[in-house]
């Protein structure tokens, strides 16, 4: 059994770590975990120092470890605590904890390219939203060649980071395997679309947006205010009431 100062020195260097991480946009992974902070502790000991490290988080910046979702086919989600409990979680990220009000005035200044890129992911994210979570390969390729020129390699790049889940088209033959599909494994021209494949909102999408979020995101890029009745349009379009969670 670990004693309190080995405790508290893995766990510090796990915040280290989890804060490295969360400044490069990348997910921390369980084998790099063990690897690189946990080296020597024994499987036991990984629960007692994840669970401090989040303590030290919350506490000193507000911030919490949680699990990324595992693939799905359309949206929902994986509940964070049943899936921290699942063995098979091997990726978490870091999340605010502070209210919007306060995490706005202290919110670090991103640079232009991680402004860039969050908005391009937000408007890719946001036309699947309104399109029941899920929009077809050459739908996708349309849209993404009016913002990019480069919109297969656009696309692939929101797969890399995790804001797009690239599964089988619905009713197709395809099946999905960590993201990737059998259809989609099939050769095919990288300039043509792929009409076995489809994108839903991939696991860094489901963690840093929020579905009233991406709603009040809507609204600003259309030059809409965000009402009830707005809110009510976009729930119809995403399949379910964005509010309370009920399916329409």
């Amino acid at each position: 059994m670990e004693s309190t100062a080995d405790l508290e020195r893995r766990a510090t260097d796990l915040v280290r770590y989890a804060l490295a991480c969360h400044a490069a946009g990348k997910a921390m992974r369980r084998e790099d975990i063990r690897t690189h902070v946990l080296s020597g502790a024994g499987s036991r000991g990984f629960k007692p120092v994840m669970d401090r490290a989040t303590s030290l988080l919350e506490q000193n910046f507000g911030l919490q470890i949680v699990p990324l979702p595992v693939h799905e086919r359309r949206g929902g989600g994986v509940d964070a605590k049943d899936a921290q409990q699942n063995k098979a979680v091997s990726k978490w990220v870091l999340q605010s904890t502070l209210p919007d009000s306060a995490r706005a005035r202290l919110e670090l200044e991103q640079s232009d390219i991680e402004k860039a890129t969050l908005g391009f992911a937000a408007t890719v994210l946001s036309l699947i939203f309104v399109n029941n979570m899920s929009i077809s390969n050459d739908q996708l390729v349309l849209y993404v060649r009016k913002l990019e020129s480069a919109a297969q390699a656009a696309i692939v790049f929101l797969v890399k980071q995790g804001y797009l889940d690239k599964v089988a088209a619905h009713g197709g033959a395809g099946r999905s395997t960590g993201g990737e599909t059998q259809a989609s494994q099939q050769p095919h021209d990288g300039n043509e679309p792929d009409p076995g494949q489809e994108y839903t909102w991939g696991p860094q999408a489901k963690v840093r947006f929020q579905q009233l979020d991406m709603t009040q995101f809507i609204a600003a890029v259309t030059g809409q205010e965000c009402t009830i009745d707005f809110i009510k349009a976009v729930s119809r379009a995403y399949g379910q009431n964005i509010v309370d969670g009920e399916t329409i």
